[in-house]
């Protein structure tokens, strides 16, 4: 019960939605979500640390960055969260802010947080 009390938390905030989104696209580091989300850095870390403790994200250290993705368990497509969150993926394809996010994350250079080539 309490895994999915956390999950449900976790879902509960619009931030944490979006990064959810922008992690359904490819992996990212906190600079990524930085940019996208205009959110300072311990916030950024607080939303990341609720999603990882619920499960929903993974996080994989490369060096000196730390990459964030979608956790494995959400592909399985037999749990409970992985039926929510194929429905969440139908959700963002089809909300403007989220298509708005999808098209900036496309021109940011992951691990340097820098927009362009």
């Amino acid at each position: 019960m309490r895994e999915y009390e956390r999950m449900f938390k976790a879902l509960s905030d619009k931030q944490r939605l979006r990064i959810l989104a922008l992690l359904s696209r490819r992996p990212l580091v906190v600079n990524d979500i930085k940019l996208m989300l205009r959110l300072s850095m311990p916030t950024i870390s607080q939303h990341l640390s609720i999603l990882r403790d619920a499960d929903l994200v993974l996080d994989n250290k490369q060096g000196r960055w730390v990459e964030y993705s979608i956790h494995p368990q959400l592909m399985d497509g037999k749990s409970l969260p992985s039926v929510i969150y194929k429905e969440l993926k139908d959700f963002f394809d089809g909300d403007e802010t989220l298509n708005l996010d999808f098209d900036f994350l496309d021109t940011i250079n992951s691990r340097t947080g820098q927009v362009g080539s």
